[in-house]
């Protein structure tokens, strides 16, 4: 009687201790999401090789997010929210999907819907642009570059178009 009752409180403290670390690797809270992502400062150090003096200083004025040829809808999407301009990909798809595009799409656009991003052009962005600034700017304010590939970076250092 005594071995099954030893028994059973290990059997039940191995199963405690088990959901325990299993239930702490499964819960991520949002906070911690936030954290692992980065910023445009980040993307500068790592791919610019600069200092972080140099890159907050290059990210101060905004950023221009450079859409390739090869780019697709998820890339810019997924980009956006890991770099923090938007908080939510699945909420931003949709508003790039029913915002207004008053601009035609230049052959071989990105589609959203039937909204269109235009590829090898480059879009003004900052931190304080809402979803709907940035899904306008995605629709409507692409700057086309005929030399495209003169740079192969996803952001370049930036300023509001004048």
């Amino acid at each position: 009687m005594r071995k099954q009752i030893i028994i059973i409180l290990v059997c039940l403290l191995l199963v405690a201790f088990g959901s325990y670390f299993f239930l702490n690797k499964q819960s991520s809270s949002p906070a911690q999401n936030l954290q692992s992502r980065k910023t445009v400062e980040d993307y500068f150090i790592e791919n610019m090789r600069v200092g972080a003096d140099e890159a907050k200083e290059m990210a101060t004025n905004g950023v221009d997010l450079r859409v390739s040829k090869d780019t697709t809808l998820m890339g810019i999407v997924g980009n956006l929210y890991y770099y923090g301009f938007i908080d939510n990909e699945d909420s931003f798809n949709k508003l790039l999907e029913t915002a207004s595009d008053k601009t035609p799409g230049r052959e071989g656009a990105i589609k959203a819907g039937n909204n269109t991003i235009d590829d090898q052009s480059s879009y003004y962005l900052n931190y304080s642009m809402t979803d709907e600034q940035i899904a306008d700017t995605l629709l409507n304010k692409g700057r086309y570059e005929e030399n495209f590939t003169r740079y192969s970076y996803l952001f370049m250092p930036s300023g509001p178009s004048k």
